[in-house]
């Protein structure tokens, strides 16, 4: 904390919502090259964030940490030389320019089309082999279908995510106890094709090493397609559930 307190804070706010948390990446890293410490409280049902994204401080909303006094009453903006204060959670409220996502960049003038190039993480490439070799019982030549119907924990009952609709095996995201998000890395990386409810997986895609024959989103709404399509570069369609 004594070291933290030598730096220029930047406090940021956006404590949830996984996808949100990847995208905005780029606005710490840059806040990091500018000389501030960056805390960035997450809710502690996905405080495991920070296992693999070591270099930003993640402490729990439930801890102590440095401005919290205006943590949960702040809204907006303010960077100034001795310290900042972020809220992408409420950007679209503060300063909406069409667009939930990118409007969280528009609000500290930051361009959000190379979003991907900040999104860092350490990959946990033993607990990956782990859960594709041992748990889902996969082999390196495995051919298989990866599907998810999972909206942070609820799921979204879409019919084109049903297992009979697929020629191959399907491999579905579960959420299960010991694993974490990004230990699925791998077996995103070795699917034939991927039929995901639009969610944070798609954040993590688009930075993996991944040559798919079909890679399908099903957004909630035409709203909700209109406010993500334009986020991923990697080759996909784009369906309304």
């Amino acid at each position: 904390m004594g070291e933290l307190l030598s730096m220029k804070p930047c406090l940021i706010k956006q404590p949830a919502g996984i996808g949100d948390v990847f995208f905005c990446q780029k606005i710490a890293r840059i806040m990091m090259q500018h000389g501030y410490k960056v805390i960035w409280p997450l809710r502690p049902d996905i405080h495991w964030i920070q296992r693999y994204i070591k270099d930003i401080w993640f402490p729990m909303t439930t801890d102590d940490f440095p401005m919290k006094d205006i943590y949960f009453r702040g809204s907006g903006a303010v960077v100034e030389e001795g310290g900042a204060f972020i809220s992408p959670a409420t950007a679209d409220m503060t300063h909406n320019d069409g667009k939930i996502m990118s409007s969280k960049y528009s609000m500290v003038g930051l361009d959000h089309s190379d979003w991907k190039e900040y999104f860092k993480f350490e990959r946990n490439f033993a607990k990956e082999d782990d859960l594709y070799y041992n748990v889902l019982g996969l082999k390196d030549d495995s051919e298989f279908v990866f599907i998810n119907n999972l909206y942070n924990t609820d799921v979204r009952d879409s019919e084109l995510l049903s297992p009979e609709n697929y020629d191959l095996p399907v491999v579905e995201l579960k959420i299960m106890e010991g694993f974490t998000l990004f230990d699925w890395c791998k077996v995103l990386e070795k699917a034939k094709s991927v039929f995901t409810i639009n969610t944070s997986i798609n954040y993590l895609i688009d930075v993996l090493d991944t040559s798919y024959e079909r890679y399908v989103i099903i957004a909630h709404s035409e709203q909700n397609k209109r406010e993500i399509d334009y986020l991923f570069s990697t080759p996909h369609e784009m369906i309304c559930k």
